[in-house]
């Protein structure tokens, strides 16, 4: 988060203004170093660090006790605010006394429009809409649309229920006179129950249209999780209790925990889809190509004596070979996030060379034509790589799926520009970089200069770019914002910081934003090598287990090695970690393990402490199994 929260205060510094302004960071116990950040690069800014997360509610109530300001502004650590946007909302807040708060348009990591910059009040009719997907269908219907208010022009300026917590700007005398956030709110909620009372105390909250910033959602929360669910809506539950009250409240209470339970099984669902849905599609395709060849060669093809299919094939045979394959394919990183086509080539021949190896263990009752071994890698290549061409087609990333390298283009001075593209190459992105895209006279002789900003859609359309770096230092909020609106989801946005320290950006509202630091170089940060390592790991513990009666005579502490067997095997322990007393390792951002059996540096005497943490990033940076099993023989024998 501390790369968001360094974006967001760079763009609040960069806003143009006629009055003066105070910035407060509270710190609900962040261990990115955020706080260390703020006061390095920050000075000025008043950092209030907690030792321990107190919620939403309560820090922001913090620091607005220690405001002195006319205007109180509620932001996101994961926002980008224009240069314009506070001069604006306060100008607007000037010339109506009767707004208590106000809220802006708001877009995400992808240019999409944020239904949530305006929202009516929870009601039984809203949520019940909401719910059963009435409002998304009639999104022009006052009755059904309540939730986001959706018959609402979002390019005008209205008078709506609640603001969001995301950008929330309110007048301190209103707060004064209505009270702060309630604390009863950990997260969620907050937003409506202080809107709510705004109102009921005779002032207007307005969604002001006139501006906009960005919102990385996923970045502060992570939508589709169990947890969200359950915060969420325990949080309109509190307001419901507290707000309406009779029948209606009650009606609203039930309709909540229906949708709790609802909500909370669909993410469930989501859940088990995202990690096993492929993989289980795969297998179901490959068990049906298997057995279609079965009947194929039984009803077909002439084969000789003794090579009859036995019974066993379909029970035994078929479901031995599609483990094998799906393990592979695993292996190869095919069911990893914009996963190419070759990877499924790549796992499937693995998965035979894996069948062939098991083939030589088979019984005879067991041996088939290895034909039928042969024909079906080619059948289960045809069809599954068929499946996943289809899905990019409908989806429009068809040439994601087959490029390994994103076509890039910057947009910044022809410096930021060189200064982005060197930071690229040191983290070890694979990126095509195109050119870059500048309004300064100076770069129109640049060799990678490809046009100014008044040209940029039609740039991304003739190069094919996928992903679209904006230089913050060199490009205007306003204009970041703007094209991202423009040109919607078909691009990747992304924001480089300032001296190109980290590049942000976010396409999803479930996942947490993209980050791209110095240590995405780490294997250890790759999923394949994850994948390698928690392999090793399971390998090591399994085989500890099976051949401890033997290795109880040459193990050294042979019972401290077979009681982490188990915890190993469940995931519980990982055999090489880090020391756990090395202090630099939240420091040294290094990739997140589990607590180790054996540490990098047991057997090495370091003192100097510079040395250790070193030792631990070149472990990080270079990881490979061999490594572990060499560092795990070492310390057992």
């Amino acid at each position: 988060m501390r790369y968001f929260l360094e974006q967001a205060l760079h763009a609040v510094y960069r806003s143009k203004t006629d009055f003066e302004y105070e910035i407060f960071v509270v710190d609900n116990n962040s261990t990115d170093d955020s706080v260390k950040m703020v006061q390095q690069k920050f000075p000025d800014i008043k950092v209030i660090a907690n030792r321990e997360n107190f919620g939403f509610s309560k820090a922001n109530n913090q620091a607005i006790k220690e405001a002195k300001g006319e205007y109180i502004l509620l932001l996101n650590p994961d926002t980008v605010i224009r240069e314009d946007t506070l001069q604006k909302c306060v100008a607007f807040m000037d010339q109506r006394e009767d707004a208590g708060g106000l809220g802006v348009k708001m877009f995400d990591g992808t240019g999409k429009f944020l239904p949530e910059s305006k929202r009516g009040f929870p009601s039984p009719l809203a949520a019940f809409a909401k719910m059963t997907g009435f409002a998304r269908l009639f999104p022009n219907s006052e009755t059904l649309g309540k939730y986001h208010l959706t018959y609402l022009n979002k390019n005008e300026t209205h008078e709506v229920d609640v603001l969001s917590g995301a950008f929330m700007l309110l007048r301190k005398r209103v707060l004064d006179k209505v009270g702060l956030l309630d604390e009863d709110y950990f997260m969620y909620g907050e937003d409506i129950d202080i809107s709510y009372r705004i109102k009921n105390a005779g002032y207007k909250n307005y969604y002001f249209a006139e501006t906009s910033i960005i919102h990385f959602k996923g970045e502060s929360t992570k939508k589709g999780s169990l947890n969200y669910v359950r915060v969420f809506y325990n949080a309109m539950i509190i307001f419901s209790k507290k707000h309406v009250g009779g029948t209606r409240g009650k009606l609203l209470s039930i309709l909540l925990n229906i949708a709790i339970y609802v909500r909370a099984f669909m993410a469930i669902i989501q859940r088990i889809f995202e990690k096993i849905g492929a993989p289980v599609f795969d297998m179901l395709l490959m068990f049906g190509n298997l057995y279609a060849l079965q009947l194929i060669w039984e009803n077909y093809v002439k084969l000789k004596e003794g090579l009859e299919i036995p019974d066993t094939f379909l029970y035994v045979n078929i479901p031995i070979y599609v483990l094998c394959w799906l393990f592979a394919m695993w292996l190869a990183g095919v069911y990893d996030k914009n996963a190419k086509w070759l990877r499924l080539l790549v796992g499937l021949t693995l998965g035979v060379v894996m069948i062939a190896a098991l083939y030589a263990f088979f019984p005879l009752f067991l041996r088939t034509s290895r034909g039928i071994i042969i024909v079906g890698f080619l059948l289960n290549f045809v069809v599954l790589f068929s499946v996943r061409l289809i899905y990019k087609l409908l989806t429009g990333n068809v040439a994601e799926y087959f490029s390994e390298i994103k076509n890039m283009v910057i947009v910044g001075t022809s410096a930021d520009a060189e200064g982005v593209w060197n930071f690229i190459q040191v983290t070890g992105l694979k990126r095509n970089y195109i050119g870059f895209i500048s309004d300064m006279v100076q770069d129109q002789n640049e060799d990678k200069f490809l046009g100014a900003s008044d040209h940029l859609e039609e740039i991304v359309s003739i190069f094919n770019v996928e992903e679209l770096i904006f230089c913050a230092d060199a490009v205007s909020a306003q204009t970041i914002i703007d094209s991202m609106s423009n040109m919607g989801g078909d691009v990747e946005y992304k924001i480089a910081s300032e001296n190109s320290v980290a590049i942000i950006g976010s396409n999803s509202k479930d996942t947490s934003g993209d980050l791209y630091t110095f240590d995405i170089g780490f294997n250890l940060n790759k999923p394949l090598y994850r994948r390698l390592k928690r392999l090793t790991d399971i390998l090591v513990a399994f085989t500890g287990i099976v051949t401890y009666p033997v290795l109880v005579f040459f193990v050294r502490k042979d019972v401290a090695f077979f009681s982490n067997c188990f915890p190993v095997l469940f995931n519980q322990k990982t055999w090489v970690g880090y020391d756990d007393d090395l202090m630099g390792v939240a420091r040294l951002k290094l990739p997140e393990l589990k607590r180790s059996v054996i540490s990098i540096s047991d057997k090495v005497t370091i003192r100097n402490i510079s040395l250790k943490e070193r030792l631990h990033v070149l472990y990080a940076k270079e990881y490979s199994p061999l490594k572990d099993l060499g560092i795990i023989v070492k310390h057992i024998f």
